[in-house]
């Protein structure tokens, strides 16, 4: 299924900035994935896509206890088990290498996934982890 042409619709409020263009409480039109299944650390939140270039994790929670955390999704596999061996790293916050999400989130928060630096399109993509690198598991993830 082609999560863009999901009929589930709804605004989303983004609170976040980039370098190049803040945006600051704008309501855009978003497509809803589906909630973060928590598997450990408190991990939640509901995953959108914002477009091909963007997906967001809104009223994202963690208890900020784990180590090496950051985001990952696939675009190839058809279980669990493909998707973690195909797993690619999405660099969080944007224009970084990426640096592990270690601050606790009290589920209220969003993360703004920019895909475009590692070359996916949100329409390709078949899950998303908030993945743990020294544990080798997800502490939460949404398969689209």
């Amino acid at each position: 299924m082609n999560p863009l042409s999901n009929v589930s619709v709804i605004l989303l409020a983004l609170i976040c900035s980039t370098n190049s263009s803040p945006q600051r409480n704008r309501k855009v039109q978003a497509t809803f994935i589906g909630d973060l299944i928590d598997t450990d650390h408190k991990v939640e939140g509901e995953v959108y896509i914002i477009n091909e270039d963007t997906l967001a994790i809104d009223k994202f929670g963690y208890d900020g206890n784990g180590f090496g955390v950051y985001i990952h999704v696939a675009t190839e596999g058809s279980n669990l088990d493909d998707y973690e061996a195909n797993k690619i790293l999405v660099p969080y916050p944007t224009e970084s290498e990426g640096q592990p999400i270690e601050e606790p989130y009290d589920g209220s928060g969003q993360l703004i996934i920019d895909l475009k630096q590692v070359g996916v399109r949100a329409s390709d993509v078949k899950w998303l982890s908030v993945w743990c690198t020294v544990f080798e598991l997800s502490f939460g993830h949404v398969e689209f």
